[in-house]
């Protein structure tokens, strides 16, 4: 930081004189903002440490990420169609593996109704007089009210705006209009005619059944009034596209998973080689790394590794009951290893075991123990990541203060400076100008002499 110290300050500061007072002024201020310098060098260290904890505290959050991965990926199969010209299927959470056999005899339909009558346009007059057209969905009544200035499509959007599943359409058959009611799909939601006061006529029966999905799942008999079947295979959505068979499977995708292990060995690598990159202390310029002594770094990554050192499933006899029974090791420099092949060696050996490792009830399993770990690190409630940055934050606020304060005893010094050297400036051209008066008056009392 340097202060500028123009000849806005002192018109003229040294010019009839041998001292150059604004270079002065300008020396003296420069040196007394030394302070301010050394503080402000202070706080972009800070700045730069606070930044790091930062970029840790994300890279924790993508550990984190993947760690939720791995058990999601535990706890959540696919589901798979053979057929998907007879059924599609989508899971929702479910945790039972299996095959299932579906037969699906007939789709669920909706009753359709058309107007009898048509229209010459969309904004054709659709009542003459005020009344209502009022129907019922099932055992469910609805009613809209019409008048004069109804018209064809504001009928239909009326109708839609009654949220009874009856939607109302208007279809143009080549020559006029005509208004088209559909239901529900299912025998349960006919449409009932009750009061009709407008012009569109509807016969007395409509122009297409309604009718139930019927199916077999595995052997038992299924009639919906929905070709989505919802929950017949808990946590699984079926949707029916056609008649015929398909089989259902619903399993892990350990494919999925293998590589989501490898990911989060990737995220934990990195993370370590940004604790290293950051641990150092040069003792040449005596500068050291933002986590150089941190008990906060010390502490998230001492709990980051001892979660792969629990022992598991002790009381089923298991092999399979440790980190390393499923592929994973550290090596000599702290890296977190992995062995893909020995991992789907043990799920195909028994999957629940590699399960209970990775995650449990309990809560204890190794990417439990990771989540458990980033949470706390992270906490806005007194998690050591948290803290320290904090504490860091804290620190560049207090030097702020104290570089506000030195800056205005700076500028406070830099002004009396100005209003001394302006007087001494004002004193020296005044010696100087007697000087002159002086030599001008014994230059010319010599020269009378000589004369």
């Amino acid at each position: 930081m340097s202060m500028q110290v123009g000849s806005n300050y002192i018109l003229g500061l040294g010019n009839t004189s041998n001292l150059n007072l604004q270079s002065m002024l300008q020396q003296l201020v420069t040196a007394q903002s030394q302070p301010i310098i050394n503080l402000q060098a202070q706080q972009t260290q800070q700045k730069a440490y606070l930044q790091t904890f930062s970029n840790f505290s994300s890279q924790l959050i993508q550990l984190q990420t993947s760690a939720n991965n791995i058990i999601q990926d535990l706890t959540q199969q696919t589901a798979t169609s053979s057929n998907t010209s007879v059924a599609t299927v989508s899971n929702n959470q479910t945790t039972a593996s299996g095959i299932h056999t579906l037969s699906v005899t007939q789709l669920a339909k909706a009753q359709v109704w058309v107007s009898s009558n048509g229209f010459s346009s969309p904004n054709s007059q659709a009542a003459t007089s005020n009344g209502v057209f009022s129907f019922s969905i099932g055992s469910q009544s609805y009613s809209v009210t019409v008048n004069t200035s109804t018209t064809l499509q504001s009928l239909a959007n009326a109708i839609n705006a009654t949220n009874s599943g009856l939607s109302a359409s208007i279809v143009y058959n080549g020559s006029s209009y005509n208004l088209v009611l559909t239901t529900p799909t299912g025998t349960q939601n006919n449409l009932t005619i009750n009061t009709n006061n407008t012009l569109a006529v509807f016969g007395s029966t409509p122009t297409q059944n309604s009718q139930d999905a019927q199916a077999t799942l595995d052997g038992v008999s299924i009639t919906s009034q929905s070709n989505d079947l919802k929950n017949y295979i808990q946590g699984v959505d079926i949707q029916l596209q056609g008649t015929g068979t398909t089989t259902i499977t619903l399993n892990y995708n350990t494919s999925q998973l293998t590589q989501d292990m490898q990911t989060f060995v990737n995220n934990y690598n990195n993370l370590l080689q940004y604790v290293n990159q950051n641990n150092s202390y040069d003792s040449t310029t005596n500068i050291a790394g933002a986590f150089f002594g941190s008990t906060a770094i010390q502490s998230v990554m001492a709990s980051l590794r001892n979660a792969f050192f629990g022992l598991f499933n002790q009381n089923t006899n298991q092999t399979i009951n440790s980190a390393e029974s499923i592929g994973f090791s550290f090596d000599r420099n702290g890296n977190l290893q992995f062995n893909s092949l020995t991992f789907q060696q043990a799920l195909s050996t028994n999957f629940n075991a590699v399960k209970n490792i990775l995650t449990n009830s309990s809560a204890n399993g190794i990417m439990d123990l990771i989540n458990n770990a980033v949470n706390q690190a992270t906490s806005v409630n007194g998690g050591a990541i948290t803290t320290a940055q904090n504490i860091i934050q804290n620190q560049i606020n207090s030097l702020q203060s104290q570089i506000n304060t030195l800056k205005q005893n700076l500028q406070n010094y830099q002004n009396n400076l100005v209003v001394q050297f302006s007087q001494l400036n004002t004193i020296m051209n005044q010696m100087q100008a007697q000087s002159q008066y002086l030599t001008t008056m014994f230059d010319s009392l010599t020269g009378t002499k000589s004369g």
